[in-house]
């Protein structure tokens, strides 16, 4: 049955997926442009953000109480700020440059050539992606104008991924001759000629003046620190980006010290499993006992999938205690492409969609040598079952939410998402799925390693932290390589401030949901009870998350 706010939503999907591909093969459509990351993209969707929010005050109070409404609102009030916030990202950073990637796996390389039309469709998304490459440098410029400098310690991590993604457009950009057998040969010629001209005339140039910039006054104008505090600005920037991460009212200092009291309270309980397990020394000690181990040490990406494998096969058993409902799309786990592994720490999960039908964990298979696997179990339970999969792929296939909220707002929503993810890993104590004392180690160091990231996200980003005692602070928290506790570190205060509290504040909220009601309805408290009714209405904000739960317990 329609609803009031069904306008609005269909309105801001249309949005989301005429201007995101993603979304548009999400729902079976064909991509007919890319987002070109130009300041009048985003001043047109901060008018389109501002326009929904007054449409949503004219409606009825019954109505803007609903959880669609909710959903529309948030997105809506993010939108409101696109204008403003655009100035806040670097273009050319790793987790930036991403969707660069996204773009050669799931529109180009895809693409399939029958007629005249598909070949035009074809050269104008390829001419997108050079406007694209084009608006970065230009983005780059206008940052600097703004007293937004480069960070210099990210300055190499720049150069390296925009020559990375040089080269690896210059090759999925040119589809092979394989795909066009269906084409005739004028149409064949129009594709060839046109994607070579776009990229030899535009796109390769368009590279050039990225890394000229980057290495001339984008270099010169560079500033030493990372993270947002350091700008003009940019603490109240950030303030931003913690509330809209959040998706409810927290202040970043209190994120600081709660970051703090949580990885104090994690660091005793890993005394006290070493302890257990009769070790007496410190945890450096310990640390170096483990990474002589070749147990957590995998010596290809087949050992990492393997164990991946059997953390799921321990799991799926006891899914049926804990769950009403499962996903009807398989799983499993699936090592990244060689090109994403050099700019990603761990890995993320893919979706199931219409031409690929199974949900997987795509994972980072380079660097084994200094990746310890000890967290295996509590990273697979993250990022599949019971983490993304039940969540992402549950919420695809339920015909009764909005597409909005089952295909779109997860990407929008990190403290549900992540937050929920990291909440269905910390199950695994409970379901007795850490009864090892190296899976419950691993398990708790995983814990912790979230929970620095409200420290040092927060250090960097509003305190003023340096960049090296950021990674001092990290690399006593974790078992991660140098290199690894480097990226991390660059993630938080130039690719993506903010975006990492969501996975810890999320799940703490949604604890602190479970043990309201728990206390609530004592003996009638049924977990499965508890998961549908976070689970069940799909990805929302997580205020309105604690409505929801109010309603379960006072209904």
């Amino acid at each position: 049955m329609a609803q009031p706010t069904d306008p609005l939503a269909d309105e801001l999907w249309a949005h989301l997926r005429r201007t995101q591909p993603h979304f548009a093969l999400h729902a079976g459509e064909p991509v007919t442009q890319l987002p070109r990351g130009t300041h009048e993209e985003a001043v047109d969707a901060a008018a389109l953000g501002r326009r929904l929010l007054a449409g949503l005050d004219r409606l009825p109070g019954s109505a803007a109480g609903t959880s669609t409404a909710a959903v529309v609102r948030e997105l809506a009030g993010q939108l409101a700020g696109a204008d403003e916030d655009y100035w806040w990202s670097f273009p050319v950073a790793p987790y930036q440059t991403f969707t660069w990637t996204v773009f050669g796996q799931q529109v180009f390389r895809p693409f399939t050539f029958a007629t005249g039309d598909d070949v035009k469709r074809y050269l104008s998304l390829v001419n997108d992606f050079t406007r694209t490459v084009k608006a970065a440098r230009t983005k780059l410029a206008g940052q600097a104008d703004r007293g937004i400098g480069l960070p210099r310690p990210a300055l190499p991590g720049f150069l390296s991924t925009v020559r990375t993604q040089r080269g690896a457009a210059a090759e999925f950009l040119r589809p092979a001759e394989s795909r066009l057998a269906d084409l005739d040969a004028a149409a064949r010629g129009e594709l060839v000629d046109g994607v070579d001209r776009l990229i030899v005339d535009e796109l390769l140039p368009a590279f050039d003046r990225v890394l000229t910039y980057l290495d001339g006054p984008g270099a010169r104008r560079a500033v030493d620190g990372v993270g947002l505090g350091q700008y003009p600005g940019g603490a109240e920037a950030y303030r931003r980006l913690v509330r809209q991460y959040a998706t409810y009212e927290i202040d970043p200092a209190d994120v600081h010290e709660l970051g703090l009291a949580q990885v104090e309270r994690l660091t005793a309980q890993l005394a006290e499993i070493r302890r257990e397990a009769g070790f007496d020394g410190d945890e450096t000690a310990y640390r170096a006992v483990l990474e002589a181990d070749p147990r957590f040490h995998a010596p290809d990406a087949e050992h990492v999938a393997a164990t991946y494998r059997r953390h799921i096969a321990a799991i799926e058993p006891r899914l049926d205690q804990w769950f009403r409902v499962r996903p009807r799309a398989a799983f499993g786990v699936q090592r990244l492409d060689p090109e994403l592994e050099a700019g990603m720490t761990f890995g993320y999960y893919e979706p199931p969609i219409a031409t690929n039908p199974v949900g997987r964990y795509r994972f980072n298979g380079s660097g084994l040598a200094d990746r310890a696997q000890i967290s295996a179990a509590a990273l697979i339970f993250h990022e599949l079952v019971p983490g993304h999969h039940f969540h992402l792929a549950r919420q695809a296939e339920d015909a009764t939410l909005h597409p909005l909220q089952a295909q779109g707002a997860a990407e929008f929503f990190g403290a549900y998402t992540e937050g929920w993810a990291e909440y269905a890993a910390s199950l695994g104590f409970e379901m007795g799925l850490y009864t090892d004392p190296w899976d419950r180690y691993g398990a708790c160091l995983h814990q912790r390693f979230v929970a620095q990231r409200l420290v040092v996200d927060t250090g960097l980003n509003l305190l003023g932290w340096p960049e090296d005692k950021a990674r001092a602070y990290l690399a006593s928290m974790t078992m991660e390589s140098p290199a690894q506790v480097a990226s991390e570190v660059l993630r938080y205060g130039t690719d993506l401030p903010a975006q990492s509290l969501s996975y810890r504040l999320g799940s703490e909220k949604f604890w602190q949901l479970r043990r309201t009601a728990e206390r609530a309805l004592g003996s009638r408290f049924d977990v499965r009870d508890f998961h549908e009714v976070v689970l069940g209405c799909g990805t929302l904000p997580l205020t309105a998350v604690e409505r929801n739960v109010d309603s379960y317990l006072n209904g």
